[in-house]
């Protein structure tokens, strides 16, 4: 079975979609797509909702994207994350770095 990735740009908000799974064998090619975002000098719109998979080497990606644009006075938004996305942002921590600790705590509430 082939793993794929569906990576599809969106001009408002500027971002990516994303679709499949982010693991080792995707991660490349995220980090292709996101380059030309970094740059740009927006805030940057990942929109998780297509995601059936995520692990830590994608969640790695994602944190490295965030404080990227952190350090130069912008930020990365995650649009509809799902329950595994936050749970894993919150395990190793990085929860409040992608933006997803208020999730975290509306999750927990239910």
């Amino acid at each position: 079975m082939e793993w794929q990735l569906k990576i599809t740009a969106v001009a408002e908000p500027t971002g990516l979609r994303l679709t499949g799974e982010i693991d080792l064998a995707t991660t490349a090619d995220l980090e292709i797509a996101l380059e030309p975002l970094l740059g740009a000098g927006d805030n940057v719109v990942l929109d998780l909702g297509g995601l059936t998979f995520i692990d830590v080497i994608g969640m790695r990606l994602l944190a490295r994207t965030a404080l990227h644009l952190r350090s130069v006075g912008l930020q990365l938004r995650l649009l509809r994350a799902s329950d595994q996305v936050q749970l894993l942002s919150g395990l190793l921590g990085w929860a409040d770095l992608l933006g997803l600790s208020q999730c975290m705590v509306e999750h927990a509430k239910v």
